[in-house]
C-alpha cells in the first residue's frame, strides 16, 4: 500500500523534528563538556545549588540570548523538579 502525500508529510516532518532535536540536544551536551572541564558542576546537588539558584541563572541566560545555555538550565531546572516531585 503506497502513503498518501499527506502521511509522506506527517513522517517527514516527524523526521526533521527528531533530528532537530538530536542536534541541539548534542549541542547541548557539548557545552555542558565544556563548563564541566571549566570547573563547573553542581547543578544536580541541592547543597551546591537550589533550584532557585538554577532559575535565577536562567533568567540572567535568557537576557544574553543563548538558546543552548538556556536550554540547559531549563533542563537542570525539569530535573531537579521531577527528583522533587519522586520524593513526595
Amino acid at each position: 500500500m503506497m502513503m498518501t502525500e499527506k502521511e509522506i508529510a506527517f513522517f517527514a516532518e516527524r523526521i526533521i523534528d527528531h533530528n532537530g532535536v538530536r542536534n541541539f540536544a548534542n549541542a547541548m551536551c557539548e557545552k555542558l563538556d565544556r563548563k564541566r572541564d571549566e570547573g563547573k558542576g553542581g547543578w544536580n546537588d541541592p547543597s551546591q545549588c537550589s533550584i532557585d539558584d538554577l532559575r535565577s541563572m536562567l533568567i540572567e541566560h535568557v537576557d544574553k540570548g543563548d538558546m543552548v545555555d538556556i536550554a540547559n538550565f531549563a533542563m537542570m531546572i525539569w530535573n531537579r523538579e521531577k527528583q522533587l516531585g519522586a520524593k513526595k
